[in-house]
């Protein structure tokens, strides 16, 4: 093993990278590889990365569109719980008392169903996004997004809703993501009618 090490620095070294450096320094995945993400089915990305500084979890629901360099940043996001400080001092302080340690820190990250995010966008600690949001390119996502909700910019703000609330109601009753994969095939033809003939057909009497 030894000989295995001397041989990866010399290679490294030559090819201008610290090895060591490179192994233990560097806090991503990708996200099919991150232990701590729960991927439900249909879901696929291209290419989609996970930063990560504890291990809270990442959920990512069904049918949801991934694009290439997504990152998802999964830290404890302490630098806004202070008016004073930007400085996280109750996570790099050893000796806390316990009202200090109480405060309530961002805690993962919540992808609904039927989610697309573009490339390059950023998902911060303790983001919830709702089903059928839209995350333009290089977006970088602060807050919660609604069900159906596109957003974009750097923060992230409200482009628009895609459809009025009675039509998001229905879609979310539907939930035609929970369907069996089968059934999905079959009606594939539905998905691209208008959205009142698609709810018209599938809503529930």
């Amino acid at each position: 093993m030894k000989i295995i090490f001397r041989v990866r620095h010399i290679l490294w070294r030559v090819l201008g990278f610290d090895y060591d450096m490179l192994l233990n320094k560097t806090n991503f995945t990708l996200l099919k590889d991150d232990k701590h993400s729960y991927i439900e089915t249909g879901t696929y990305d291209n290419g989609a990365i996970v930063w990560r500084w504890t291990d809270s979890k990442l959920k990512i629901g069904k049918y949801c569109s991934i694009a290439h360099n997504v990152n998802f940043i999964m830290d404890e996001a302490f630098h806004t719980q202070s008016n004073v400080t930007n400085y996280p001092l109750n996570n790099r302080i050893k000796h806390l008392n316990e009202n200090i340690k109480k405060i309530k820190q961002s805690e993962g990250i919540t992808v609904g169903n039927d989610v697309w995010i573009g490339m390059g966008a950023y998902i911060m600690p303790g983001v919830k996004i709702g089903n059928g949001a839209v995350i333009a390119a290089n977006a970088v996502v602060t807050k919660n997004v609604d069900d159906y909700e596109v957003v974009g910019g750097v923060p992230a703000k409200h482009i628009r809703t895609k459809h009025n609330q009675e039509k998001i109601k229905k879609l979310n009753e539907i939930a035609w993501w929970e369907w069996d994969k089968r059934l999905i095939e079959d009606k594939i033809a539905e998905f691209y009618l208008t959205i009142e003939e698609f709810i018209k057909k599938n809503e529930q009497k």
